[in-house]
């Protein structure tokens, strides 16, 4: 009895499959290996980073958290105020700008656009003088309000740009109904086109924490004291100071400032990954 020979398209449809996952496989490799890595030193001693610094050892110093956790503790919370001032600022004054930009019809308001649309072309190091006069002149250093303001008009542009294009999506047979039914423009507002665009602004949100949350410069120019630096800041010292003189607390302190925005990603990915493939945002 003759065996049934394999047809050529099955095994080319199989090597492409194989090929596919080996390559996935090795990007998640290459993605993930750098966190496993500081993972497992920052559960090292100094000792044991010294004698297997790439392999894992035993016993597991959880104590380097604590540690790392105690220095940071009130610089975690410099940069959680920093991320929720920054974010409210930043998507109250663009999703008013949008709205205003999508529904009104008035003089300029294409130049205006485009104006807004100019300033994502500037990087942000070329106006870092000009803020840092601007918040001393208007007596704003060594407040948060120094660091709230500056930061989120940094991303109105691009969050004006988002939005407005949301906006003007929206048919406008939602709006005339609403207008029937006697409501004004804030009410049509907060009541129609936010809830509509909760995803956008989920998506808005992440991305301007993710960026305040990271910011080391900014911070360092407006506060002359170190007690409201945030803590990316700190995690530098950990290894440095002579009381934490332990490379352990200080990869662990990475782990800890890290945490967060694992976090919040982990609990908004849904809503996230909706609003970047909404129609909105083109990646």
């Amino acid at each position: 009895m003759r065996t049934p020979r394999r047809s050529p398209l099955i095994t080319s449809k199989t090597r492409n499959i194989l090929g596919i996952g080996l390559t996935l496989a090795i990007l998640a490799l290459l993605t993930f290996a750098p966190f496993i890595m500081l993972f497992q030193l920052s559960l090292k001693s100094t000792q044991q980073i010294a004698d297997s610094m790439w392999l894992p050892s035993l016993p597991f110093h959880f104590k380097n958290y604590w540690r790392a956790f105690y220095m940071m503790r009130p610089y975690l919370l410099n940069s959680v105020i920093f991320c929720i001032g920054t974010a409210t600022i930043s998507i109250l004054c663009s999703s008013l700008t949008g709205y205003a930009l999508s529904r009104y019809q008035f003089p300029g308001r294409e130049l205006f656009y485009y104006l807004i649309l100019a300033l994502m072309m500037i990087p942000g190091i070329l106006t870092l003088i000009t803020r840092f006069v601007t918040v001393v002149k208007l007596h704003l250093n060594n407040t948060n309000f120094g660091i709230w303001f500056p930061l989120a008009a940094m991303s109105q542009g691009f969050e004006v740009i988002v939005l407005r294009t949301f906006f003007t999506s929206v048919p406008e047979e939602l709006f005339e109904s609403a207008r029937i039914d006697g409501a004004d423009e804030f009410r049509m507002l907060y009541a129609l086109a936010l809830p509509l665009s909760r995803p956008i602004i989920t998506t808005l949100v992440v991305l301007s924490i993710m960026s305040t949350w990271n910011e080391f410069i900014w911070p360092t120019m407006v506060f002359g004291n170190s007690a409201y630096y945030p803590a990316i800041l700190i995690v530098q010292q950990l290894g440095a100071t002579h009381l934490y003189n332990d490379p352990g607390a200080m990869y662990a302190g990475y782990v800890l400032a890290g945490l967060p925005l694992l976090l919040l990603f982990a609990l908004t990915s849904q809503t996230f990954v909706r609003g970047l493939t909404s129609g909105a945002i083109k990646m």
